[in-house]
């Protein structure tokens, strides 16, 4: 999956290849566990958001700019489409496009922020 994520990240802006490392197996495991760790911790707001914190900040200094993001997010989805295969369903979508958005919005805004102006815009995660 982490390949097919990558892969389709660079078809999609090919202008995004220099931003990575020539090797990315370590990047695609750090990748797969900290999926893991995100959808983990999608019952509990707080460790959901903290980790989208910790993300936009390291993404940050990566030179991720906030138009970057809806790239990343189409080659996600394209590529869980394609793992799970028929088990990717309507709702399953829905649900990984809600969830990247949380994310995505709160790692852009991470990376918006100053250290002296923190985040108050909390998004809520229950319906």
């Amino acid at each position: 999956m982490t390949t097919a994520f990558y892969d389709r990240i660079f078809e999609l802006a090919p202008e995004f290849r220099p931003m990575f490392p020539a090797d990315m197996s370590a990047l695609k495991h750090d990748f797969i566990a900290k999926l893991a760790v995100l959808v983990g911790s999608l019952d509990e707001a707080t460790g959901l958001l903290s980790g989208a914190d910790v993300l936009g900040r390291n993404h940050l200094r990566y030179g991720v700019r906030p138009e970057h993001y809806p790239v990343v997010g189409e080659a996600l989805l394209w590529s869980l489409a394609r793992g799970l295969g028929p088990h990717w369903t309507d709702e399953v979508e829905q649900a990984w496009r809600k969830v990247y958005a949380i994310i995505a919005e709160r790692m852009i805004a991470i990376g918006a922020s100053s250290p002296a102006s923190p985040i108050t815009n909390t998004p809520r995660l229950g319906p």
